[in-house]
């Protein structure tokens, strides 16, 4: 057909008239309606689908935690548990139970962080006991367009060994500085300069999020208290062989713990706390109602880097089921069956008792990773100590004591005046230090604490710095409050003190009071988290050079030894272990990151990743070049980053008593 036959045509098809419609005008309505709201919903869902590929390619997206390497931050598959006896709430790691598509490891118990009582779950029996899937997280992904990532943020990144994996850590290191971890604590120093390492402090909103529960009076164990278990928290004055009658009087109950003194003699009366917690002999005696009271209340041990998110206790699974849980996968793409992927509950072996002793494992139970998990392998000494204490009009001085490596940091409060004193007492005067220089021996500052009135505060001292709160608001004070205590020790010196007089590092918190009386209604310790100095993950995560062991020591030391010697206040100041404890350095360039995980222990993380984890099933040669070529980095370059975590948007839900009940109180902005 011809341009103008064609034209004719259509010019006849548009004269014919349309075919009447002599439907009810009602229904003829109805049916544009439907079809207009047809074709709107299609419109809409395909905007919505657009949009919701532009805002997850451009600004945000989901993910979901599948480790524990950002604990407790960040959970990773995990038990929930509330302790049997304390009453504590927290959570251990449960990813292990998911490294394949068939359980082969299954966490039947966890330890309290808080008592230490190793709490035994009812998988059969409790359906809050089963594993619950990680934190679902938010990630910005236009945050480092606008602007540089900064230290402590906690970011995802595409892992270089395998850049088809995102990782989840906190940024430590930037670019342009050379990165130290040295007991526990970052330094760092320009990479192209000769100016010397300076610690990293962490701001005060970081520390807040970063701590690690030591201990809080607030839970109490009735076992204990029935058993006459000492207190932790003991009056204490120096060269006392047990606990003066005339000072503080503690008082336990399954409400809490209350301390009352009477001061009035115008003597410092301290209330110290000893670090220690009973065995399994000496709960197995709790539990029967055998007393404890011949307990020494003034033994102790190190606080040390105990993760509860580490402490599981794990089985091989076929001791629990005769069918283990397998993954079922969700339909859709890689990345919806991952969302959308469940597991089965399993068959449960019938030799298992659910919630039964561990004996019934016959020696099979790990206590961790590698069986470590009763305690740390390392001392902390940067803690914090929260106090809710109330004092009479006439009471006079208030003081807050910290000890760290036999060094007592202190803030002593004037009640008269409200004025707050920071010192450091040691064998001679040492004195606050600046970076620009400025010193002070005393800062003060002024509060609003007073005689006769109850208040809230907290010190803390982490990364080389004392920072004090009074109900909840940090202190200004007029001078500098950081230091340098490699100025004040050397690397051997360096370590945990301990004298029959003075217990020191063993008890490394105190409150005392002169003048008056006083009552502490609530009392916590908190520990810096602690940086494992390594650049090796074979062996396990730990601080110390086993060539050097070898070298002072004249032969090997297990870890186990290690973990022995933090219960030995006598050994402290012998065992040669603390000069074996290494310093790791790693030199960044331009646009080079160095991310670490808060839960240190079992974290692969830019310390100990590069070489490892390439997939396992390979590239197309034309493709492995680019897609490994920071594979043995130990580093993270810009071109990697992914986002800002922002939110824990959807915590797990509970299954009992009501299924499909969000943990709410896991939502919360990512810090």
């Amino acid at each position: 057909m011809n341009r103008k036959a064609k034209t004719t045509a259509d010019k006849k098809h548009s004269d014919e008239k349309p075919e009447r419609d002599d439907r009810d005008p009602a229904v003829i309505r109805a049916e544009e309606i439907r079809t207009s709201a047809k074709r709107e919903t299609t419109e809409a869902f395909v905007v919505a689908f657009i949009l919701a590929l532009l805002f997850r390619a451009f600004i945000a997206e989901a993910f979901v935690i599948p480790t524990g390497s950002m604990a407790p931050t960040l959970m990773g598959a995990h038990k929930d548990l509330s302790c049997d006896r304390c009453g504590f709430q927290f959570q251990v790691g449960a990813s292990l139970e998911r490294r394949g598509h068939t359980m082969s490891e299954t966490v039947v118990a966890g330890i309290c962080p808080n008592c230490r009582y190793t709490n035994l779950l009812d998988l059969q029996g409790d359906k809050n006991d089963s594993t619950f899937t990680g934190d679902r997280i938010l990630v910005s992904k236009f945050a480092y367009t606008l602007g540089d990532p900064q230290r402590w943020d906690v970011i995802v990144f595409k892992f270089p060994g395998n850049p088809k994996q995102n990782y989840i850590k906190r940024l430590v290191g930037l670019p342009n500085e050379t990165l130290t971890v040295y007991h526990g604590d970052i330094y760092t120093r320009p990479t192209d300069g000769d100016q010397a390492s300076v610690i990293v402090q962490k701001p005060p909103d970081k520390i807040l999020a970063m701590r690690h529960l030591v201990n809080d009076s607030a839970y109490q164990s009735k076992a204990l208290i029935d058993a006459k278990y000492p207190s932790r928290w003991q009056p204490w004055t120096e060269g006392a062989e047990k606990p003066p009658a005339d000072s503080w009087q503690v008082e336990r109950s399954t409400d809490g713990l209350k301390a009352t003194v009477d001061a009035s003699d115008n003597r410092w009366h301290t209330l110290r706390y000893f670090h220690r917690w009973p065995d399994d002999d000496q709960w197995a005696a709790a539990n029967k109602g055998i007393t404890l009271a011949d307990v020494d209340p003034y033994s102790c041990r190190l606080v040390t880097d105990f993760y509860a998110y580490d402490s599981y206790v794990k089985v091989p699974a076929r001791l629990v089921y005769t069918e283990p849980p397998m993954q079922i996968s969700g339909g859709g793409g890689r990345r919806f069956r991952r969302l959308l992927s469940s597991w089965s509950p399993g068959v449960f072996n019938p030799g298992y008792e659910s919630g039964g002793p561990l004996e019934q494992f016959r020696g099979r139970a790990s206590f961790g990773d590698r069986d470590l998990a009763r305690d740390g392998m390392h001392w902390v000494g940067d803690l914090m100590v929260e106090a809710d204490v109330e004092t009479s009009a006439d009471a006079g001085e208030l003081m807050l004591q910290l000890i760290e490596a036999g060094i007592d940091y202190r803030c002593v409060i004037d009640l008269k005046t409200g004025t707050a004193k920071l010192s450091i007492k040691d064998v001679e005067p040492r004195r606050f230090t600046a970076a620009d220089g400025q010193t002070s021996e005393s800062p003060t500052a002024q509060t609003s604490v007073q005689a006769g009135e109850r208040h809230s505060l907290r010190l803390s001292n982490f990364d080389d710095q004392l920072l004090l709160w009074v109900d909840g608001d940090l202190v200004q004070f007029d001078g500098p409050t950081t230091f340098d205590n490699r100025e004040f020790q050397t690397h051997e010196e360096n370590r945990p003190h301990y004298m029959p007089e003075n217990p020191l590092d063993g008890a490394p918190v105190g409150v005392a009071v002169r003048g008056g009386k006083a009552t502490a209604h609530h009392l916590r310790i908190d520990r810096d988290k602690y940086y494992i100095a390594t650049q090796n993950s074979m062996q396990g995560l730990y601080d110390y050079d086993n060539d050097r062991l070898r070298e002072l020591i004249g032969g090997g030391v297990s870890l186990h030894d290690i973990q022995s010697l933090m219960a030995q206040p006598d050994l402290w100041s012998t065992f040669p272990v603390w000069s074996s404890r290494r310093a790791v350095e790693f030199e960044l360039r331009e646009d080079q990151f160095f991310p670490m995980g808060d839960n240190s222990p079992e974290s692969l993380d830019a310390r100990c990743w590069a070489g490892t984890k390439r997939d396992p099933f390979g590239l197309p040669k034309r493709f492995e070049q680019d897609a490994y070529l920071w594979a043995n980095a130990d580093y993270v370059p810009r071109d990697l980053l992914v986002g800002k975590a922002l939110v824990v948007f959807w915590p797990h839900y509970w299954k009992s008593p009501l299924p499909f009940w969000p943990n709410f109180k896991r939502m919360q902005l990512i810090r």
